[in-house]
Parts: C-alpha cells; structure tokens; sequence
C-alpha cells in the first residue's frame, strides 16, 4: 500500500462560523505567507520521512484551501524534493477556460520533476462554479470534453484540429510533451453513476473523500460491478483510494485531546463555510443535487447539516476520521482495507483546521514510525 500526504493549506485562523465567500478582510500577508512556507515544509518533510507522494488540490475564493492554483504548488514541491511523487489532487477542468494550457504546464512539471507527477481531474465542489461563474449544467460535458482533449494533447504523434461542443482548436501539438510514456498517472474523485462509468470505462483509479466507510464501500463497488460487467476487465487495489483524516498519538486520550479541536474547526468553520453558502442552493437545479446518480447519497442540505454540525464519536465510527495510538490507527486503516475490498492508496490528511505547524510534523513523524510499516503489506 502507498500513503499520500495530501495537504488543503487551510488558512488556520477562521474562528467564526462564515458562509463562503470567506471575506478577504481576513486575510494577513504576513499570516498567509507564513503558513504556505509551514505547510510546505510539511510536504517536503514527508520524503524524509518516507512517505509515497505529496498531494495538493484547488479550490476558490476560499479559507478551506489556499491554493487556487495546485500547479504552482506542484511547480515549488518539485523544487524542494527529489524523489517523491508529487500529486494534484487536482485540476478542475470544467473551470479552465483552456485545457490545452492544464496539458502544457503538466507537461511541464511533469518534466521539472522528471516523471513523479500524478494528474488528478476532479469535477469540483458547487462552490468553484459559482466561484469562475461556470453554468453547473455544462460541468460533466465540458469535464469529459476537456479530460479527452488533454489526453489527445498528450499522445498525439501529429498536429491535430479540435471542434468541440465547449473548445475548438488548429494545429493542435503541444510542446513539451510529458516525460513519462504516454503520461502521467491519471486519478479521479467518484461518486455519481456517470462519473463511476466514466472512470471505469477508462480503467482510472477513483477516491472519495468525507464520506464514511460504508458509503465508499458502495460507490468501490460498483466501479468493479461496472467494469467488469460493461468493461470486461477487472479492478485491482491500485484503482481505489480512500482519503482519511489521521491522527496519531501516544495513547488513544491523547490522540482526542490534540486532534479534535481541529477537526471540529476544519468541518463547522472551514468545510461549513462551503454548504453556509449560497453557492450550494445556486446549483440545486442541476445534477449537483439532483443526479439520476448510483450513490448520490444526500442533498446537498443534509450532507451539509452533518458537516455543520462536527461529531467526534460519529465521525470516529464511520472511519472518516482516524485518530488514536498507533495501534488502533493501524489496525482501523486495516479494518477499512477489508470492508472496502481492499486499495492500494491511503490518501491522508496529517494536517487540518488548526492544527499548527510543529504538531502537524509530530503527526507526520508517528504515522512514518509506527504506522507505515506496519499497513505496506495491505
């Protein structure tokens, strides 16, 4: 099993209960530089200490995540490491006025890091929609449209014209072309029919995140359910990664006591703040609320109202979060393998709401001692 890093580079010091857009009035330079150097510093601890690969993801006008742009993350990662892959967790090209240009500065970096990045494209949240002002009714056309024109943009041999329903394109060939063959990597989040059939139909791995164990169960299920049965070809473990908040401490009290504080300021401040919004109701028309989906579980509301409303003890028992000694961390993360029919990545947050610098290493470094070996085997 690999083990991802995978960082939100929240801004730490929302202590009121906002709707998004967080107001920029908040924000101090001074502040916002320091904690993109402390989060950083995280990431590019992880390969000391022997973690798989670093991830970073995009998100707007937000405190959830500071990184409007996850390929300049990428871009200063690839500096600061060596050996680590490096993954973006990622794109949203519903958003991207030009795909063509997501193909190029991948290429890019795939280049700059000499082959260690993972391409992820997610649809994204309400909120990035209403966000770029982006009709949420184009959001799976114009995705699948962009995914296809950037793998084309990738592999094709000769100049190509392109004429789309959303882009069109002459002489089409990018330069430079990825340093690995064909590509990078390629991920995506599931959780609607349509996205688990169109993952599946081009065999890439799938994540889900703040969700509980069951409900992934379901959704890894029906990725095996439909590529085997409409695909021909069967899954293995390196299609399916759970994302989990983790936490690692001494004793199980301990664990609690450091980790959910932080938590509870991550779901009900930060993650809160996104379904506070009217970003959520803007788009209650359209398939964000209303899919003919597989395992679209809640509206948006209820699923907001969860969120909202933090749990431990809940939260705890689905196996959305993860926090205790190292061997109930290492025997859940085992628990969770078996329900879920196994996967080969753990996608996992070490640092959240906030939580500061020092105690996110601290994290970091028990997980890499006492945990990690123990789950390579899975």
């Amino acid at each position: 099993m690999e083990v991802h890093s995978f960082h939100l580079m929240p801004w730490r010091y929302v202590q009121e209960k906002v709707a998004w857009p967080f107001s920029s009035d908040q924000f101090e330079a001074e502040k916002g530089s320091q904690l993109y150097e402390d989060y950083l510093q995280q990431l590019e601890y992880c390969e000391e200490l022997g973690y798989d690969a670093v991830a970073v993801n995009e998100h707007h006008y937000s405190a959830f995540g500071l990184m409007p742009s996850p390929n300049l993350m990428a871009a200063n990662l690839a500096n600061r490491t060596d050996d680590i892959d490096i993954a973006i967790y990622g794109n949203v090209l519903p958003l991207r006025g030009h795909p063509i240009r997501v193909a190029e500065e991948l290429a890019m970096l795939d280049n700059l890091s000499e082959g260690r990045l993972i391409s992820g494209f997610p649809r994204g949240i309400p909120s990035e929609y209403a966000a770029y002002g982006i009709n949420p009714d184009e959001s799976r056309g114009r995705f699948e449209e962009a995914w296809e024109l950037i793998e084309k943009a990738w592999t094709e041999p000769e100049p190509f014209d392109w004429d789309g329903e959303y882009w069109s394109y002459d002489d089409v060939y990018i330069w430079p072309r990825p340093y690995q063959d064909p590509h990078p990597r390629l991920w995506m989040p599931a959780e609607s029919e349509q996205s688990i059939r169109f993952a599946a139909s081009k065999q890439v791995p799938i994540g889900r995140v703040f969700i509980g164990t069951d409900r992934i169960a379901n959704t890894f299920d029906r990725y095996r359910d439909i590529a085997r049965n409409e695909f021909n070809w069967d899954p293995e473990d390196e299609h399916f990664t759970p994302a989990r908040f983790v936490y690692v401490a001494e004793d199980m009290e301990t664990a609690r006591e450091e980790a959910e504080e932080h938590l509870r300021n991550f779901y009900e401040y930060l993650l809160g703040g996104v379904y506070r919004a009217g970003a959520v109701k803007a788009v209650g028309d359209s398939e964000y609320h209303a899919e003919n989906a597989f395992e679209y579980e809640e509206a948006a509301p209820a699923r907001g109202e969860r969120i909202m409303n933090f749990d431990f003890d809940q939260f705890q028992a689905d196996g959305e979060i993860i926090v205790g000694d190292p061997s109930y961390v290492t025997e859940e993360i085992e628990r969770q393998y078996d329900t879920l029919g196994g996967f080969g990545t753990l996608i996992a947050l070490f640092q959240f709401g906030t939580m500061p610098h020092e105690v996110a290493k601290g994290n970091l470094e028990l997980f890499a001692d006492e945990v990690l070996p123990e789950i390579r085997h899975l």
